[in-house]
């Protein structure tokens, strides 16, 4: 029998691929000053909630530039970005530095940096020689060892002649059968919505039955990922309702359970981790989730790189499985290769964009590996949210590629680089613009939302209900106390992901505005306005989500994006012109918040992240003025 596809997944999957569709034409040359540039309904974000996806009409020309890929000789100037030439000498000479940290190299900034006395100008030189990687020493001097391997479960032979392999299984006395149920369950309630690794009711019904009646033995791929939703599932349990880690600052730590050292479930874990040898090379769908959650427990207990090479060990096996093994993309089977496929390539995206981590081969089979639509077994309202998140996130994830490509990469790209600097691509922007704010008025009612006024941000409406509630809060008194599962963190991530987006696609006008302020225009200050506007107060750093950063999906990403927008909001007070435009458009209040709360993400994430602490030297004397608490924590 094959997958129920939900009336609603059909909708979606049909607009989405329409979106993409039309993401792939950006490129097609038109002359510039055609009609086709001009602003449309999407230019600027709209402000209140848009149609459903069964009903939103999707209107965009098919005729698209690619000025970005034309030669330079045949680039053809806009009279808002007026060409500056000078001499390029030396922009071959810098490695590639991710946008998140490229803020770090912009002039003013490192002006800036200097009249604040912040020591780092042999840093940023080594930054600017080396890119990015030059980061990820600073993580992996942060965690020299590797886990502590002495915490293990108390374990007893399984004694009966009855059970198939008996005198190589286990028992262990503390992990009792209800315990097992309530970690599996906490498991699928949270990782499992927002990374889709496994079948909920193929676990609940035959790997659980199975290991509680038999055992767990060595070299059996059931019993190991067990162990690690056992771990997972503790990990989302203390993650969420135990007391926080002492952080020594004036505000609660979002890092829960456990110890620095030694992180919740950590002696499930390594029962799993001792079993995992016997497997690790063979290569099936079983061993590729058993790497990714690995993964899912490295990154929640801060060992970020870790995360990334269990999620790499899975892209690898699942090249071999896509070439040599025959998949029916539409039996249960397949659906659940799909879901793997795209779990895994989300993760290398991500952290290839804000972290130059290198992409497998995995990547290039995105045209031929389908989009997860179906609905394994019996569906629930929860089973199709989660899958259309998944979907929605896929889709934006292709247009993210796309803004990275045009903007950030493409080798004629000049709009945040000083030599040879040509402006922003204005026009290239406006197309992006109008596709991401196509992408969001496709999306279903329930996973749509407002931005007028402020506080629709924050709220979340059900599935075929008029019922809202308030999902995100910057006051940490009014969490609630008995979140059931992941909703608040698959919903951040959508929304901050689309403000994201959009933050990156503007901020090209911020740095003409610091750097060239005599030939901005009105429409210059009003994009780096909508970039100021688009860094502000995205859910995924407020509460619950802050509260529950082990939980948090791709933590390390954020953190690098957020230690960006902080540099970019402290010159808001610095730069007349930006001044001036935060003044007129800006909330001040939601301003200051967001920087409020970005300084205790990346103080809270300083013992587990090697970036933010090297970060925090620069942070504390650039706030210092503003946030006197900070400079408790200089250390």
């Amino acid at each position: 029998m094959r997958p129920l596809k939900d009336k609603t997944m059909v909708f979606m999957l049909d607009a989405l691929q329409r979106i993409e569709g039309k993401i792939d034409l950006i490129g097609k040359a038109v002359d510039p000053e055609s009609g086709v540039y001009e602003p449309g309904p999407y230019t600027t974000p709209h402000s209140g909630r848009v149609s459903s996806i069964s009903s939103g009409a999707f209107m965009i020309q098919d005729r698209l530039l690619r000025d970005q890929e034309r030669p330079a000789s045949q680039k053809i100037p806009t009279q808002s970005s007026p060409r500056l030439v000078q001499p390029q000498g030396h922009r071959n000479a810098h490695a590639h530095v991710t946008p998140p940290h490229k803020v770090l190299l912009w002039p003013f900034i490192h002006s800036r940096l200097a009249e604040f006395q912040v020591e780092v100008a042999e840093d940023l030189q080594s930054l600017r020689q080396e890119g990015t990687p030059w980061f990820l020493r600073h993580e992996v001097l942060k965690h020299p060892d590797p886990l502590p391997a002495n915490a293990r479960l108390e374990t007893e032979p399984v004694d009966d002649p009855s059970i198939p392999d008996s005198d190589s299984r286990v028992r262990f006395p503390t992990l009792t059968h209800e315990e097992m149920r309530t970690y599996a369950h906490h498991y699928f309630n949270t990782f499992n919505m927002l990374y889709l690794i496994l079948d909920r009711r193929h676990f609940m019904e035959v790997v659980l039955p199975k290991v509680a009646r038999y055992g767990f033995g060595d070299g059996d791929h059931e019993s190991v990922i067990a162990l690690l939703v056992f771990s997972l599932g503790k990990v989302a349990l203390d993650g969420t309702w135990s007391p926080p880690l002492d952080n020594g600052m004036h505000f609660e730590s979002g890092l829960r359970g456990g110890t620095l050292e030694e992180p919740p479930a950590l002696d499930i874990f390594n029962e799993a981790r001792r079993r995992t040898g016997f497997i690790s090379y063979h290569c099936s769908i079983e061993s590729i989730q058993i790497q990714l959650l690995s993964a899912m427990y490295y990154e929640s207990c801060g060992r970020h790189l870790d995360f990334w090479r269990a999620a790499q060990s899975a892209s690898t096996a699942f090249q071999i499985l896509i070439k040599c093994a025959p998949i029916d993309w539409f039996t249960e089977r397949g659906n659940l290769v799909k879901r793997l496929y795209w779990t895994c390539n989300l993760i290398e995206n991500w952290y290839h964009f804000d972290l130059d981590l290198p992409r497998t081969a995995m990547c290039d089979h995105e045209d031929e590996v389908p989009l997860p639509g179906e609905l394994l077994g019996q569906s629930t309202e929860e089973d199709q949210q989660t899958v259309m998140h998944f979907l929605a996130m896929i889709a934006l994830r292709r247009l993210v590629t796309r803004v990275h490509k045009t903007i950030f990469e493409a080798s004629s790209s000049s709009s945040e680089f000083p030599e040879g600097y040509d402006g922003p691509p204005t026009h290239v922007i406006r197309e992006l613009s109008r596709q991401l704010e196509s992408w969001r008025s496709m999306l279903p009612q329930s996973l749509q939302w407002a931005d007028d006024p402020s506080e629709s941000r924050f709220h979340y409406s059900y599935i075929d209900s008029t019922k809202t509630t308030r999902l995100f809060t910057p006051d940490v008194s009014r969490i609630p106390v008995d979140q059931p599962n992941a909703l608040d963190l698959v919903t951040a991530q959508l929304r901050s992901r689309y403000y994201y987006t959009r933050f990156i696609m503007y901020r090209p006008f911020v740095y003409k505005v610091l750097h060239w302020p005599e030939l901005t225009t009105d429409e210059d200050r009003q994009l780096a306005g909508l970039c100021i506007k688009s860094a502000l107060m995205w859910p995924i750093a407020l509460a619950p989500p802050k509260n529950r950063k082990r939980l948090v999906p791709y933590l390390f990403a954020w953190t690098q994006n957020f230690i960006g927008i902080l540099l970019i909001l402290r010159v808001t007070t610095i730069s007349n012109i930006l001044a001036d435009v935060c003044r007129s458009t800006i909330d001040q209040t939601e301003l200051m918040l967001t920087v409020q709360y970005l300084l205790e993400w990346i103080a809270d994430v300083r013992p587990i992240d090697g970036i933010a602490t090297w970060s925090w030297k620069i942070l504390v004397p650039l706030f210092r003025d503003v946030f006197p608490d900070i400079s408790g924590a200089d250390a």
